[in-house]
């Protein structure tokens, strides 16, 4: 597996996939990101990004509203299959800079 971002989807609101490895780099060159949990509540609270917020089906909504779209979006889930399905929701939502976490 390689740690480098995978290049992003063609168009405005690109996407990519991120590798674990590569994580580190992403935080840092993405300061004030919108970092987003989309794991159970329990596990959740059993251990998150620090900064990140739970992501479901009752607060994702608000999320597309209130936040600039400038701002970069980080999703991460369990194996990585809801966080694609989300990140797919802010792309098409408009916002410019979407990266979610491959395998969970």
């Amino acid at each position: 597996m390689s740690t480098e971002l995978a290049p992003p989807l063609p168009g405005p609101g690109a996407r990519s996939r991120l590798q674990a490895q590569a994580l580190p780099a992403w935080l840092q060159a993405h300061p004030g990101a919108l970092l987003l949990d989309a794991r159970d509540a329990p596990a959740h609270a059993c251990g998150h990004l620090p900064g990140s917020l739970r992501l479901d089906g009752r607060n994702h909504e608000a999320l597309l509203l209130r936040e600039p779209r400038t701002r970069p979006v980080f999703i991460y889930c369990y194996h990585g299959h809801a966080s694609q399905t989300y990140a797919q929701m802010f792309r098409d939502f408009g916002f410019m800079t979407v990266c979610d976490l491959v395998g969970g």
